[in-house]
């Protein structure tokens, strides 16, 4: 069996117990970004992609967090920053603990468990005045934050950077800003400004994810959402799920990229 068939046997089995706990507790769920796109696509995983991304309403997601320890079955858990003291991200991670996978960042190849992203789900406000200073706190907070922790979140092998970004990594680089800079101070503010905004508001959006302000869309287009096939399940979806990919991936999302295009997070099953 290939590796990214072993992959996304693991990952459906994670996909399933975290289905499982929402629907217990009446949690809102949806799939987002690759998952979502390769469940209209192809019904189920983009053939190359290794990895599934879910997205919750921020109320559903901090209440998934404040459960999923007492609720979550063996071999399985959730990397969260509630459980976890160290955990460095604002997002969580639903993870296999059975499965181990090599996972390449920033030239080195560390031993992980195979994981899958959980997003929060955040609001925009519609005034044109409150968004764009809004999208001023987000950007700057998001920045500080990771840059206060840059070892560890920074993809210095990413391509196709902005210019600015590039020329901001390679200053954080020479200043060693991450020993200058109190990363507590700096991911307590970057929760606290992308939080700030319901669901309720005319915008809504993941902050945290690749995409920044292109993941934030008209708040509509999540609604209830829609049950979609994926590898034989059904799974929640934005319920304009058509809109949302057109927001993120152009007119043309049902187009299969170039075959040098086709790029995933590289992870290589250890055992």
């Amino acid at each position: 069996m290939k590796n990214i068939q072993i992959i996304h046997q693991r990952e459906i089995l994670m996909l399933k117990e975290f289905i499982r706990i929402c629907d217990k507790h009446n949690l809102i769920y949806y799939m987002l970004g690759g998952t979502l796109l390769g469940a209209v696509r192809h019904k189920g995983f983009i053939p190359w992609d290794d990895d599934i991304d879910i997205g919750m309403p921020r109320n559903d997601f901090e209440k998934f967090k404040s459960i999923v320890k007492q609720e979550v079955t063996y071999p399985f858990y959730c990397e969260n920053d509630k459980d976890i003291s160290s955990y460095k991200l604002a997002f969580m991670k639903f993870c296999d603990s059975e499965t181990q996978v090599y996972w390449e960042h920033n030239n080195e190849k560390i031993v992980v468990d195979l994981w899958m992203d959980i997003f929060p789900i955040d609001g925009m406000p519609g005034n044109i005045l409150k968004r764009k200073l809004h999208e001023y706190r987000y950007l700057y907070s998001r920045m500080m934050a990771n840059l206060a922790q840059f070892s560890n979140i920074v993809n210095l092998n990413k391509k196709n950077r902005p210019f600015y970004e590039s020329l901001i990594i390679n200053i954080a680089r020479k200043l060693n800003l991450e020993k200058l800079l109190n990363y507590n101070k700096w991911q307590k503010k970057y929760i606290e400004v992308i939080s700030k905004y319901s669901t309720s508001e005319k915008y809504a959006g993941n902050y945290t994810g690749a995409y920044k302000l292109r993941e934030v869309v008209p708040s509509d287009y999540f609604g209830k959402g829609e049950k979609l096939d994926f590898e034989g399940l059904k799974v929640n979806a934005p319920s304009k799920y058509k809109e949302y990919l057109t927001a993120i991936y152009g007119n043309n999302f049902m187009q299969l990229p170039p075959i040098e295009a086709r790029q995933a997070h590289g992870l290589e099953i250890v055992k």
